[in-house]
C-alpha cells in the first residue's frame, strides 16, 4: 500500500502541478526541508488534504519534495532526460510506444523516503495521456491512462 501511495504521488506530480487548499506548512516539514536541501533556492509550497509539495531549484535542476500530513518525507522527484532511463526500458518503450503516435511529455525520477527509485514517463497519444512506470531494472508497466 505504501508503494502504491508513493507511485500515485509521482504520477500526480507528473500529470499536474496544481493544488487546492489552505497553505499550512508544519515545522517538521520545514525543518526537514531546510536540513536536507540547505542549498535549495526559490522554494514554493503547496498543500492539499493528503500531502504537501515543495518545488525548488537545486543547482540547475528543478526538484519537488513531497511530505505526508504527519510531516514525514514521502519522496522527491526531478525531471530527467528520456535517454537517462535504463537501457532495457528505452528499448521496450521505443518499440511499443512509437513516435509519432506517442509523443513524450514528461520524464521524472522519483525516490521515496526508503531510497527506492522508480521512473515515470508520460506520453500524449491522440489527446490522451499514458503514464509508464519504469523500475531501476528497466521493467516497464502501464501506470495510468
Amino acid at each position: 500500500m505504501k508503494k502504491l501511495f508513493f507511485t500515485a504521488l509521482a504520477a500526480i506530480a507528473l500529470v499536474t502541478t496544481a493544488f487546492a487548499g489552505p497553505l499550512t506548512i508544519s515545522s517538521k516539514m520545514n525543518e526537514h526541508f531546510s536540513g536536507s536541501f540547505s542549498k535549495a533556492k526559490n522554494a514554493t509550497w503547496k498543500i492539499n488534504d493528503r500531502f504537501a509539495k515543495v518545488s525548488f531549484q537545486l543547482g540547475n535542476e528543478k526538484w519537488d519534495a513531497f511530505y505526508g500530513t504527519d510531516g514525514e518525507l514521502i519522496g522527491t522527484s526531478r525531471a530527467i532526460n528520456f535517454d537517462k532511463l535504463p537501457k532495457s526500458a528505452l528499448e521496450t518503450i521505443t518499440t511499443k510506444y512509437t513516435y509519432p503516435e506517442y509523443q513524450i511529455k514528461d520524464c521524472i525520477e522519483f525516490v521515496n523516503a526508503d531510497n527506492e527509485k522508480n521512473f515515470y514517463a508520460s506520453f500524449d497519444k491522440a489527446g490522451e495521456t499514458v503514464v509508464l512506470e519504469i523500475t531501476r531494472a528497466g521493467v516497464v508497466s502501464l501506470f495510468a491512462k
